[in-house]
């Protein structure tokens, strides 16, 4: 505890990397458990006065954030379920797309959450709803409006708005706003309330609901009633009770949550990995620096095992203080990442941030264990001082490097067969072949770090300062390497997603390319969930256009597999779908037949002729026979059917409208009679060819980004590294810089030295980890290629700014060390 005290300010910066990392792990736990809380209160809310639910049974099972699609429950079972004893009111749910119109013309956009139609229950003893303002909706020319939409969107009620159907824009009258308990929204879902009499018309399932919500009788045990109404319904519909109903639309939500969480969760592990290096060298420099020390308490009969025991001591301390305090910042850290979200676009429920046990626990055994791992290799070194080194004055000589090489070999070699191994879809085993890969890196460094120091630092060693600075990074190879290894990952994860990124984007313009054959393009536009079907039908009517087709998307259960479908005219495909035909014949698309990607066929041993059993949301089972293999691409998806397969989907949107112009006709020409149709639907965005590929490529842009901003903490934590290792290794060569100043090395030729060695050690990492980084990507890119991402492109500028980037990060971490080394009192250097 002495020692610790005596060197609190060298150990500061060490436990900053415990602090950010912890704080990272503890921030992604309490987003999510706050999220998780709230939606957990809000569908607890909205089922509190319902007893019994009345549904369909499963059509597509539920995967990792989307909920399960269930068949539509017919309306003919409302008076049966109305007749069940003990029932004391039933309430039917609507639900279908509608959007609101802004007053600036514009769509009203929830950042990613559901914008919808509901049915409007106003019966005080089912409805989940509790009015805010204004009156209920009544008739067809009224709606009612979400209280938090209204907010946002400056809407009152009383007043005339335009809402996007399934059937097109239509004016209604917003009879009132409401909430849901104290909740202004249902987790940020934008919600449209129609009176119930006219719910179907408008949201396009007239004659079906999406459920029946049933109150009992006051006395009446919800199992009993349950029981009663399960032994009325027919076939294909089930009864369970409202918290069990709750309880599954929570956890669906929960589910995507839970991606999102480990996704954070990922990158606070490579925060914390990175972090852990930044330690490893700080224990190994001060166990270096107290070695007289720890010789002479060993000559006074200290054992190994104590001096161990001391210096994992001062570990845990730096790791428990480090943890709460991480805890403490993961509060804010919480509520920066949702800002992030926000500011890509996306939007989160509000509600008080929740800590619970576990959140405490993993904080403070994270940080913990991080912390006495990385010092634990230090603590033996200490151990293992001699007696006899209390009577030397120098350090004891470098190591030899061949045990390092050998381990670095051992640890890449299975490191390598993991990633390969891994990029076959099995990800758990690929980032613990990266992790493993990266740890053999780091061990071999020191070999690389002594030839790639000198050559880097040859431009900058024209002059004293710059060849001693050069001589200080080759000094040391395994510190300059550990110290360089931190920022190396960092930046060879940014590489690994810079290039995946560029082969993305080249990727979606080769698919626009080769898979689009239409002039022009109609998409939904930024949080819109698809077009109405009236956009297609709008444009087939103009004049200038010669064809029209539509792509819709949805799940299907495809010989037992949940999987994307697509359906498409089959006389679109060769036209206005392109597919490279791989067997059989793609261009006999037909009702009955289906077209299946390569990838999927190999994959599922699938050959032109086969039968395969599909299961729509809205249909039976049906066998349909594989008419043609074609090359994977991610237009058409990986299945398509033929568009009379539609009817039987669960969305009434289209995902795109493909518009090709009459023979004649010029593409301006073309392009204006378009937008001009299309002009008062907010939703709408006609693109060219190249403009669908500049709109994709954005997407993608967003989404490299976020994880970007994510990787500049580990890129943060290693540049504190650096300063960590500049500061302890002045404190070092005190006595070495004081001769130095004795013998005239100036001030400003000081502070020179010390940025150029922190230049070089920076660029040293930014060099290996660009590197291995790019090595990486190319490696993603050949494993995703079956899955559309079919060409490699590598960020040259891109990857040249990240070096560059990295050395003016060595020059500002070296700034504060630097400044001490030129202030330090020349003759008590001496003297030290």
């Amino acid at each position: 505890m002495r020692s610790l005290l005596a060197r609190k300010l060298r150990l500061v910066l060490s436990a900053m990397a415990v602090v950010l990392g912890v704080s990272f792990v503890a921030g992604s736990l309490t987003l999510t458990d706050t999220l998780g809380r709230v939606f957990d209160n809000l569908f607890t809310t909205v089922n509190a006065k319902t007893d019994v639910v009345v549904r369909g049974q499963v059509a597509i099972a539920g995967e990792t954030g989307l909920a399960a699609q269930r068949q539509p429950v017919s309306a003919a079972l409302l008076p049966t379920v109305r007749g069940v004893p003990g029932v004391l009111a039933v309430a039917a749910d609507t639900s279908g797309y509608a959007q609101v119109v802004l007053r600036s013309g514009k769509a009203y956009s929830t950042g990613g959450a559901p914008s919808m139609g509901r049915t409007y229950d106003g019966n005080p003893l089912t409805s989940p709803y509790t009015l805010r303002s204004g009156a209920a909706p009544s008739g067809p020319d009224q709606v009612a409006l979400d209280a938090g939409t209204a907010k946002a969107a400056h809407l009152r009620a009383g007043e005339q708005i335009s809402v996007i159907l399934v059937g097109g824009v239509r004016r209604f009258t917003l009879s009132g706003t409401f909430g849901f308990g104290t909740s202004d929204s249902l987790g940020g879902a934008s919600i449209v309330g129609f009176d119930s009499a006219v719910a179907g018309q408008f949201l396009g399932r007239p004659g079906e609901y999406e459920q029946l919500r049933v109150a009992a009788v006051p006395g009446v045990p919800t199992s009993q009633l349950r029981d009663r109404v399960a032994a009325a319904l027919p076939p294909g519909t089930e009864a369970v009770t409202g918290k069990q109903s709750a309880a599954e639309s929570a956890d669906a939500i929960k589910s995507a949550l839970g991606f999102f969480n480990t996704l954070l969760l990922v990158f606070a592990g490579v925060a914390l990995f990175v972090g852990g290096f930044l330690i490893f060298n700080t224990f190994t420099m001060l166990v270096a620096q107290r070695q007289r020390e720890l010789a002479l308490l060993r000559a006074l009969g200290a054992s190994r095992r104590q001096v161990t025991s001391s210096v994992l001591t001062e570990a845990l301390v730096v790791g428990v203080c480090a943890s709460a305090l991480g805890l403490g910042l993961g509060m804010l850290v919480a509520l920066g990442l949702k800002a992030l979200v926000s500011a890509l676009g996306g939007t989160l429920p509000a509600g008080p941030l929740v800590v619970t046990g576990r959140t405490i626990a993993a904080s403070f055994l994270v940080g913990i264990i991080v912390t006495a791992v990385a010092a634990l290799l230090p603590a033996r070194r200490a151990s293992a001082v001699p007696p006899i080194a209390a009577m030397r004055e120098a350090a004891q000589p470098e190591s030899n490097l061949r045990r390092s090489t050998a381990t670095g070999v051992c640890l890449l070699i299975p490191g390598v067969a993991m990633v390969v191994v891994g990029l076959q879809g099995r990800l758990a085993t690929l980032g613990l072949g990266c992790l493993i890969a990266f740890l053999g890196i780091a061990a071999l460094s020191p070999v690389l770090s002594r030839p790639i120091a000198l050559t880097i630092g040859a431009p900058m060693a024209r002059k004293i300062p710059g060849r001693l600075g050069r001589l200080n990074a080759m000094r040391n190879p395994r510190r300059t390497a550990s110290t360089a290894a931190a920022l190396m990952i960092g930046l060879a994860l940014v590489s690994a997603v810079s290039v995946l990124g560029a082969s993305a984007k080249a990727s979606v313009s080769v698919l626009v390319q080769n898979a689009v054959g239409s002039d022009l393009v109609a998409e939904q536009t930024s949080g819109a969930e698809g077009l109405p079907p009236e956009v297609a039908q709008r444009i087939a009517r103009l004049p200038e256009v010669g064809r029209v087709d539509h792509l819709r998307g949805d799940r299907a259960n495809v010989d037992g597999r949940v999987t994307a479908v697509t359906a498409v005219p089959a006389t679109a495909v060769g036209r206005s779908v392109l597919l490279e035909q791989v067997s059989g014949d793609v261009t006999s698309l037909a009702p009955g037949r289906v077209l299946v990607a390569q990838d999927q066929a190999k994959m599922h041993h699938l050959t032109a002729g086969a039968r395969v059993t599909v299961i729509l949301p809205r249909g039976g089972a049906r066998q349909l026979t594989v008419a043609g293999i074609y090359k994977t691409n991610q237009l058409a998806g990986p299945y398509l059917l033929d568009s009379s397969a539609a009817q039987f989907f669960e969305t009434t949107l289209d995902g795109a409208v493909l518009i090709s112009g009459r023979q004649g006709v010029a593409a301006a020409t073309l392009r204006t009679a378009v937008d001009r149709a299309t002009a008062d639907m907010p939703t709408v965005v006609v693109f060219d060819r190249k403009e669908v590929a500049a709109n994709a490529t954005r997407q993608i842009d967003t989404v490299i980004a976020f994880i970007n901003v994510l990787l500049l903490l580990s890129i943060g934590i290693a540049v504190l590294g650096i300063v960590n290792t500049l500061a302890l290794s002045i404190i070092e060569r005190t006595r070495e810089l004081g001769l130095l100043r004795a013998i005239g090395l100036g001030r400003m030729q000081t502070r020179r030295m010390i940025s150029v060695e922190a230049v070089i050690v920076s660029l040293f990492g930014a060099l290996l980890g660009i590197a291995v980084g790019t090595a990486l990507g190319i490696a993603l890119q050949n494993a995703l290629n079956g899955q559309g991402i079919t060409e490699l492109a590598v960020p040259y500028p891109r990857l040249a700014i990240f070096v560059l980037a990295a050395g003016v990060a060595g020059m500002l971490a070296a700034v504060m060390p630097a400044r001490r080394a030129a202030r330090l009192d020349v003759l008590r250097a001496i003297a030290t």
